[in-house]
């Protein structure tokens, strides 16, 4: 597998050569820095220009051509990530040399059309297809209101800092849904496309050369390259008190939802220090709150926490009953006191090491693996999967317990449910 990063005028394109897999698999990022006003915007392109574009009129027009194209692959998304806004179009297609054609090219083409040669009539989206984007836009809405365990989580983040990124909803906003119309949302298209940073990743066995050629005659974008800002989000303060939330809701079981935040991390305590913590704390079937909050006092349905690397957030998640709320909230902080005091063992740091490192061989059998490890790289300077294991087994007892002192309990969140549960 070789890496290499090709200037191409107003992008960078990444290829990842490997002739591990039959097929090709293409990424096409364009990011900004996020703003709140804008994730509704972005959510509704990244949708619309997968519904409909001048030479594919329905969405039942792109999936015959996509199916002509040996059943290619596509999606579209946008991801909060950091202080970026990221909205990202993927396609998966046959390597030529099995499709027996020239794949690369028609690919790229094809892609080039849906994002380059929108629907659009007098500066205006098509109507059909915006309002069908729209209808499903509006149900996603009203299916994040009915995801107890989203909007806990959601609402965490908005209630630890307000003024942060971190509080921004990642599916945007209903009153912000209310104003866009196809002639301003095609006034924000272009915006994108004339503003926005963009980046390319391809993962197959492709010719270089030939890749930039294809793009260059395809995909043009006369966006300027510029600098870009830092993704991570970082704390300079925390409570000296956490504050603690709760909201009733008509769900049966309660969700409880932790924020810890992380100050003045080093790189290696971020990148791995971090990850062998969270997982012996709660990333498993044997971690420390699994087995004394859920197993030893049965206070929780579930129980577990993640380490956001970009968000420098540990966030600690539970299902419980509200009337366990206290007890739980206890022992969840007196496992995370007992982290802090080295109340663990050498066991416990290689079974997380072990964890870890097979989570890694099998980001090798998934071309979307490897080429988020490339996005990771670009974007966050996260190290290769190589390095990653290597760095990994470094990480020691000391380590943990100095990272322990590092995290500080902000914010309680507890979403009231209105009958008991059954752990």
């Amino acid at each position: 597998m070789q890496y290499k990063k090709i200037n191409v005028g107003p992008y960078n394109l990444h290829v990842i050569n490997t002739d591990k897999f039959k097929t090709v698999s293409i990424k096409i990022n364009f990011k900004r820095l996020l703003t709140k006003q804008d994730i509704t915007y972005r959510h509704f392109l990244a949708n619309i220009l997968l519904e409909s574009a001048l030479e594919y009129q329905t969405k039942r027009d792109i999936a015959i051509a996509c199916e002509e194209l040996y059943d290619l692959h596509l999606s579209s998304n946008t991801i909060l990530s950091g202080n970026y806004d990221i909205m990202s179009f993927s396609a998966r297609y046959l390597n030529s040399k099995y499709a027996g054609e020239d794949m690369d090219e028609k690919v790229i083409s094809f892609i080039s059309n849906l994002i380059f040669k929108p629907n659009v009539l007098d500066k205006s989206f098509n109507e059909t297809a915006f309002n069908i984007v729209r209808k499903q836009m509006m149900e996603d809405f009203d299916s994040y209101k009915e995801n107890p365990k989203k909007y806990s989580l959601e609402r965490m983040y908005e209630e630890l800092d307000k003024k942060s990124p971190l509080s921004y909803r990642s599916l945007g906003y209903e009153q912000d849904l209310a104003i866009i119309t196809t002639q301003n949302l095609y006034e924000y298209y272009n915006s994108v496309i004339t503003s926005d940073l963009i980046d390319i990743f391809i993962i197959g066995e492709v010719d270089y050369n030939k890749i930039k050629r294809i793009l260059l005659k395809y995909l043009d974008v006369k966006t300027i390259k510029k600098a870009g800002s830092s993704h991570f989000i970082e704390h300079t303060k925390y409570r000296k008190r956490s504050k603690t939330i709760k909201e009733t809701s008509d769900f049966t079981q309660s969700q409880l939802v932790i924020g810890v935040k992380a100050i003045n991390l080093t790189p290696f305590e971020r990148k791995y220090v971090a990850a062998i913590y969270s997982y012996i704390l709660g990333g498993s079937p044997d971690s420390k709150l699994f087995k004394n909050v859920r197993e030893k006092h049965s206070l929780c349905y579930f129980v577990s926490s993640q380490f956001q690397i970009i968000n420098n957030l540990l966030v600690i998640r539970s299902g419980i009953n509200k009337e366990n709320f206290k007890e739980a909230v206890k022992l969840i902080k007196k496992e995370f006191k007992n982290m802090e005091k080295g109340l663990f063992d050498e066991e416990d740091i290689k079974a997380a090491q072990t964890t870890y490192l097979n989570s890694c061989k099998q980001i090798l059998d998934s071309p979307s693996d490897i080429v988020k490890t490339y996005v990771a790289s670009e974007y966050l300077g996260s190290d290769t999967i190589e390095d990653k294991m290597t760095n990994i087994v470094k990480v020691d007892k000391n380590d943990i317990i100095n990272l322990a002192r590092k995290f500080h309990f902000d914010t309680i969140f507890l979403l009231e449910g209105d009958g008991i549960y059954e752990a």
